[in-house]
């Protein structure tokens, strides 16, 4: 047994025999290895046998752990993280069950949730310290599984901070309730609190961190008198104790006071109309910004509409004057030259420069446009997106950015439980915060940190302190794009040598001119273009333009590759020819994204010896893939007495897509469309499939059949797919049931207002020509030549021109309209809008027709009307041949 992955070899000998002695026989070869890559794996061990030792049954729990290692690996990277998290479950083994259990893990805390089971716990208490303990263990009960979600990867980190939002909203309720329940007693109060609790700073935009001070201000209402307002004072007092107080369990949250109005100078209760008076004429722009991120969390409900009346008034006035940004830029300046450089939040390039810039733009924008007024920042930066204020790429941008550095932010604060927002000076403490990270080595985590400050600070500048034109090349070319400087801006100024690259655009207008078409037709591709500086090169260059077999770059690499890389080839391969395809527009990109989703897809297989064979159907089958596309997949193995095996590849199988998807490969797999659905299992012997085909199988399941392809493995899957769709004749109530589906499809699936603006499944969309095209192979498979073999739509409608079934206007007009759809999903999917809907926005419906050399906006309506129409008018028609 190896233990070559632990710093004391001898110690984690001696350890891992103790465990062994507990389990009562050897511990698995594999045991070791649950501590593989853990951010200390030395200390893992050492915590995982203290928790052992406390609970009721160490061989029992252990036994667990062995039988299931998969979820013994998230307990054990949680003992190796976090020190007070580990002694939260020593003090309470028995939440250990929260790790065991799938379904109590994987649940995300609710506000709602948090109540119900605080009040039941409340309910049952014994005395005011006892409901005090209750809420700390109860805070430590939902704590446990975040964290090991977090670290985990589970949960994308948005979630995460919502999720440790909700769970002190909870506790803010409910400690509220015990407090005022014990404080009404000792004073003979009767009825609800009248205070109003309102949280500001991350709990007000739900993106709490671990270890995050809670900002609360309290209000009452108006007019209730001193001693009212005194004994207020007296509970908001009680209350701040008893989040603050340290008891056996801790302290639930520190409290910081100091966004009401004065600050520490100011009284600790006011009244509503004291808050109302202050904001209007005595807040200074700060104050005002800091309001954005308030939310009432508990108190009068008159009261919490009162506090967001307020908050829409002050914060979202016509017009922001000059004064006043200014004033705020020379606040957020200060701050950041008392910080240090490895000051993650106040720091040039960190979060607070990202939060800043976000609520800049909202006190700009947000009277116009109320759908700014919220105050998570990831939301408020997603609504600059779809209001056209800040381009795909330099939204993107910022998200990662962000993203990253919370994450990193709550690294730091995760190993000790305290809140910092400083990177560690040690070098060991630095590579267990890479590993908590996933990465090998602190200076990969540095080499992205400092890429994200240098995008953040840039986006910062060019959009809120632009600075006068000094002429450099730089200067230029921001000059030059216009509103596309800061997306095309952050791009250069990632790379290594920016200045090169600025002097090659000003030296040659046709670098410029692909740089521009990219920016403005394609911001999609932009980020993926910053992360590689070969691709950027040659788009620069113009060798971008060349023709070039993408999916070889998969084929190429070896089968014991890093995962990591085979993500950043596909993602560099599929950049290439979206670009490619931007600028040049010579092959059919459908099939491009197919054959590089092929390579991908054999890869996999290849890499984990599988047994079955791949079949792709749906638009993957059809090589008509959009930039958005899922890779729809049906698995089938040869023989029946595969079975077993083959089903626990494919569980393998689609992990490792999955690991691929979590690490950048834009591409996920869908087995939906496979004969019982979801409810099946994942692979089908070709007996099987026989017997259930002659037994169960509905119309709807051999026509979403009618487009397999075979991806992996030998003839006879592909075969016995083909003749399953073909097997049954497409009689009239077929074809009713058939057409039941699709309308059900278009009426619950689409909003009403979308149904003529949505691509596929819209009216005259691409799902009309699939539909009807394939209705007919159905009901005329011989002279249609369908089962044969599958080939391009567009072979396709003219093998039923062949066959008479279409005249040559509609097989001309059918092709036409088809290309044309396939080209608008396309384009959508490249400028960052709304999946396969027809934008209403005109700016936008602008740039769409741009990107496809139409002159304006209302040009491209008019052309999209006439292809619908068509399209829907050959369909009916179609559709009374096939009832005849």
């Amino acid at each position: 047994m190896s233990t070559s992955i632990f710093a004391d070899e001898t110690s984690a000998t001696r350890s891992l025999n103790h465990l062994a002695t507990v389990l009562g026989e050897p511990l698995p070869d594999t045991f070791p290895n649950l501590f593989q890559g853990n951010a200390d794996a030395d200390l893992a061990l050492t915590n995982l046998g203290r928790w052992l030792a406390a609970t009721a049954n160490p061989h029992l729990h252990l036994s667990q752990l062995v039988s299931v290692p998969q979820l013994a690996r998230l307990l054990i990277n949680l003992f190796g993280a976090s020190q007070p998290i580990t002694d939260s479950l020593i003090q309470n083994p028995e939440l250990a069950s929260l790790v065991l259990e799938p379904y109590e893990l994987e649940r995300l805390p609710t506000r709602d949730a948090v109540v119900r089971e605080g009040g039941s716990m409340l309910a049952t208490s014994t005395s005011h310290s006892h409901a005090l303990d209750r809420l700390r263990f109860l805070k430590q009960r939902w704590t446990l599984p975040i964290v090991i979600n977090d670290l985990a990867g589970n949960w994308p980190e948005e979630s995460v901070w919502q999720a440790i939002s909700d769970l002190a909203e909870g506790l803010i309720t409910l400690t509220a309730q015990a407090v005022w329940t014990e404080f009404a007693k000792q004073k003979g109060l009767q009825g609800d609190c009248p205070v109003l609790i309102v949280g500001f700073g991350k709990l007000g935009g739900r993106e709490l961190n671990f270890s995050s001070d809670i900002d609360l201000a309290y209000a009452v209402p108006d007019g209730m008198g001193e001693v009212f307002e005194s004994e207020a004072t007296r509970f908001c007092e009680l209350l701040g104790r008893a989040f603050s107080d340290r008891m056996g369990r801790g302290s639930l949250y520190r409290v910081d006071l100091r966004l009401r109005p004065y600050g520490n100078s100011g009284p600790l209760v006011a009244s509503m109309r004291s808050f109302e008076a202050y904001y209007k004429l005595y807040a200074e722009q700060w104050e005002v910004q800091a309001l954005i991120r308030s939310k009432p969390i508990v108190g009068p409900p008159e009261l919490q509409q009162r506090w967001l009346s307020m908050r829409t008034e002050r914060c979202f006035r016509p017009q922001l004057s000059e004064p006043e940004l200014e004033a705020m830029l020379a606040m957020k300046t200060r701050i950041e030259e008392r910080s240090d450089s490895d000051d993650l939040k106040r720091g040039a390039g960190g979060i607070r420069d990202v939060e800043f810039l976000v609520q800049a733009l909202q006190l700009i924008h947000g009277y116009k446009l109320p759908s700014l007024q919220v105050a998570p920042t990831l939301e408020v930066l997603r609504e600059l997106e779809d209001q056209g204020i800040l381009d795909h790429p330099v939204a993107s941008s910022l998200e990662k950015g962000y993203v990253f550095l919370r994450q990193l932010e709550h690294r730091c604060q995760l190993v000790g439980d305290r809140q910092t927002h400083s990177i560690p000076a040690d070098p060991a403490a630095r590579t267990r915060l890479a590993k908590l990270l996933g990465r090998s080595t602190w200076p990969e985590v540095d080499g992205e940190l400092e890429a994200h400050r240098r995008t953040i600070q840039t986006l910062y500048k060019s959009i809120l302190r632009p600075e006068p034109s000094a002429g450099s090349d730089r200067d230029q070319i921001a000059e030059r794009l216009e509103g596309l400087a800061p997306s095309a801006l952050q791009w250069f100024d990632s790379l290594p040598s920016p200045d090169a690259f600025y002097a090659s655009l000003i030296e040659n207008r046709d670098s410029l001119d692909r740089v521009e078409k990219i920016a403005r037709s394609a911001p999609r591709l932009v980020n993926d273009l910053k992360e590689s500086i070969g691709l950027t090169e040659m788009l620069v260059s113009g060798e971008i333009e060349e023709e070039v077999d993408s999916a070889a770059m998969i084929h190429r690499l070896a089968l014991g590759c890093p995962i990591k890389q085979l993500a950043e080839a596909f993602v560099r391969a599929r950049c290439h020819l979206m670009a490619r395809w931007v600028l040049s527009q010579d092959f059919d990109p459908g099939e491009a994204i197919a054959d590089l989703t092929d390579a991908l897809i054999i890869h996999c297989a290849k890499r984990l010896l599988v047994r079955f064979d791949i079949v792709g159907l749906g638009s993957y089958g059809g090589r008509e893939m959009g930039i958005d596309s899922d890779a729809d997949l049906f698995l089938l193995v040869e023989k029946t007495e595969w079975q077993s095996e083959a089903e626990s590849q494919a569980q393998q199988f689609l992990s490792l897509l999955s690991q691929l998807k979590r690490v950048g490969v834009p591409i996920g797999v869908d087995l939906r469309l496979r004969p019982d659905g979801g409810k099946g299992m994942l692979v089908r012997s070709l007996e099987a499939l026989g017997t259930y085909e002659l037994s169960g199988m509905e119309m709807w399941e051999r026509f979403a059949l009618g487009q397999a392809r075979e991806i992996f493995g030998g003839d006879r899957a592909i075969e016995t797919v083909r003749k399953v769709a073909f097997a049954q004749p497409l009689t009239p109530e077929r074809l009713r049931e058939l057409l039941a589906m699709k309308k059900r499809v278009e009426t619950e699936r689409i909003k009403p207002q979308h149904l003529r603006r949505e691509v596929k499944i819209g009216f005259g969309g691409l799902n009309d020509v699939e539909w009807l095209v394939h209705l007919f192979e159905m009901r005329y498979p011989t002279a249609t030549h369908a089962p044969e073999a599958l080939v391009s739509m567009s072979v396709r409608i003219q093998n039923l021109g062949n066959a008479g079934l279409l005249n040559a206007v509609e097989v001309q007009q059918l092709q036409h309209a088809h290309r044309h759809l396939i080209e608008v999903r396309l384009r959508l999917g490249l400028l960052s809008l709304e999946k396969d809907v027809i934008p209403e926005n005109p700016d936008k419906l602008d740039r769409l027709a741009d990107s496809m050399d139409l002159s304006s906006g209302n040009d491209f309506l008019a052309l999209h009307e006439r292809v619908i129409e068509t399209v829907r008018a050959i369909y009916i028609q179609g559709l009374e041949r096939l009832k005849a």
